[in-house]
């Protein structure tokens, strides 16, 4: 008797079990694969831990969030003070490539500064540092192709180009004044260093407000060690640590605006030549230099450093693999550059020239929208992975 029962009880469960699928069956062929998807997602939602739950919907909210805040960014983001004008007809800068025995690097450098940006973004003329000994100097035609070099649209935009032959293998002669040049700005860049051409008119934009600063897409900082404020050693700071204390206080001439004026001024009498020494022996350090030049000469005549603006572009680095900056002993050859450069200018009666941090949204000319701190980025992806030095 129990058993029939049972059965019974079993072939209705069975009946019903049967029934509730047809009946899904029939729901889910009338539902669209919206509502089915969401069907699905909650009967998935409902097999999940409570932990589980908390930790997806605070990622949820944290990336609805970041999209929300970066389309109102997109929407509203400010360049300088929002008040500068468009460039003016014949109204250009000069760009100077520093070049060592790569031509293909420097072959494209030229394509794309002379060529691709050319006139419609500010650039008038190329200038080609060349030290390399011995080498033949390529003639300025050689650096385009044969097919573009006659061609109407290619000539009116292209730049005038001009090799620049240098006694010395020094990287001292990228500071050279160039007699030729005919605009204020100038541009200093390396062979392997391509800054978009909309990025580098926001460079330009940005020097034009600030003519006397060094304006560029390489932000850094020299500070004292994290454990010892008061040591007279400087520590080399990438973008890690920029960020992070969201503070600078120089910028790399690996792809920044100046004043020709400071040509004259780094390659004169009064610029200690002990500094140009330290250059040469170590191969390094020119860009920390020029920095500390034009912090101690504004400083001077203008009571207070003009200090430097840092532009977030679009910048590729060809050379990131392969550079001097990629090194075992770069950042501690960098660190001790700052050190010693500061101790000639402290022995020449100055103050240190980079004894001031500056923050980092202030002295940007991207303001982004609304302004949070962590908004601000690289000019390069690559910038993030440079984690020596970050706890020292």
């Amino acid at each position: 008797m129990d058993t029939k029962r049972r059965r019974s009880n079993e072939k209705t469960a069975e009946n019903n079990t049967q029934k509730q699928r047809t009946s899904y069956e029939k729901a889910s062929a009338t539902r669209s694969p919206a509502n089915l998807l969401y069907v699905r997602l909650q009967n998935q939602w409902s097999l999940l831990s409570n932990s589980t739950r908390l930790v997806l919907s605070i990622l949820c909210i944290t990336i609805v969030i970041q999209v929300t805040i970066s389309l109102f960014d997109l929407a509203f983001f400010q360049l300088g003070d929002g008040t500068h004008s468009q460039l003016k007809s014949g109204e250009y800068f000069a760009v100077a490539i520093n070049t060592y025995k790569r031509p293909d690097r420097l072959r494209n450098a030229v394509q794309h500064y002379a060529d691709t940006c050319g006139k419609k973004a500010g650039v008038g003329q190329v200038f080609i540092i060349w030290a390399e000994q011995g080498a033949t100097v390529p003639a300025a035609s050689s650096f385009f192709d044969s097919n573009l070099r006659d061609s109407e649209p290619a000539v009116e935009n292209r730049a005038y180009v001009k090799v620049l032959q240098k006694e010395k293998d020094s990287l001292n002669s990228r500071f050279e004044p160039i007699e030729e040049l005919k605009h204020d700005a100038v541009f200093m860049v390396d062979d392997d260093i391509r800054v978009d051409c909309p990025s580098l008119t926001n460079g330009f934009h940005a020097w034009r407000k600030h003519p006397f600063s060094m304006v560029g897409y390489y932000p850094r900082l020299a500070s004292p060690p994290m454990n010892d404020a008061t040591s007279a050693s400087l520590i080399y700071h990438t973008w890690p640590i920029v960020y992070l204390r969201h503070k600078f206080n120089f910028i790399l001439t690996k792809a920044s605006f100046l004043h020709a004026e400071y040509l004259d001024l780094y390659s004169g009498k009064d610029f200690p030549q002990e500094v140009r020494d330290h250059v040469d022996k170590h191969k390094n350090c020119e860009d920390i230099a020029m920095s500390m030049l034009v912090a101690n000469y504004t400083k001077y005549t203008n009571g207070k450093p003009i200090y430097p603006i840092y532009v977030e572009g679009n910048v590729e680095d060809t050379g990131l693999f392969g550079g001097i900056s990629t090194g075992s002993g770069h950042m501690v050859t960098r660190s001790d550059c700052l050190t010693t450069l500061t101790e000639i200018f402290l022995q020449k009666g100055w103050e240190s020239p980079l004894a001031y941090e500056i923050p980092l949204s202030d002295y940007s000319w991207v303001h982004h929208a609304p302004g949070f701190k962590w908004q601000s980025k690289p000019s390069n992806f690559f910038e993030w992975i440079s984690f020596a030095n970050m706890l020292t």
